[in-house]
């Protein structure tokens, strides 16, 4: 998100309303070491208008986990048709998980800040981190397709 595509997002909320931008971070990482043999994708989020000296400092605390998404195992004898009903899961569990942050992005949410004042903010989605193959299956792509 460019700063023009902010100042444009700021000025189509109510007047008095604060456009809070979030980062999404997707990953897929091993749980072994809390369940043997398990996969789970990470579902993290964040505030865009921290700085990224604070991002980057994994002892800030910057990003909050918000969801441990499963990585099932089908039975299904294609390995093609094995990816594609992973796929739709984790779209289907993110639709569920990320409802409440694309409600409050059409028709905001009250939130207090850490002196105890009362924002009316809208959650815009500024950013999505993802390596290359998380990505890939964010898109709905796969094979040999380009992200461009």
């Amino acid at each position: 998100m460019s700063g023009n595509d902010a100042w444009d997002m700021q000025s189509a909320i109510p007047k008095g309303a604060t456009l809070l931008g979030t980062i999404l971070s997707f990953d897929k990482m091993d749980i072994t070491a809390l369940m043997r043999d398990h996969v789970a994708h990470l579902l993290l989020i964040s505030l865009s208008n921290i700085y990224m000296n604070v991002h980057l400092k994994s002892s800030a605390n910057s990003f909050v986990l918000t969801t441990l998404l499963p990585v099932p195992k089908f039975i299904h004898k294609k390995k093609r048709m094995k990816d594609i009903l992973e796929d739709h899961l984790i779209h289907q569990c993110l639709n569920i998980v990320l409802e409440p942050l694309k409600k409050y992005a059409q028709h905001g949410v009250v939130l207090s800040d850490s002196i105890g004042c009362s924002w009316y903010c809208f959650t815009a989605l500024a950013s999505y981190i993802a390596d290359t193959p998380e990505a890939m299956m964010l898109a709905a792509i796969g094979g040999k397709t380009l992200l461009v």
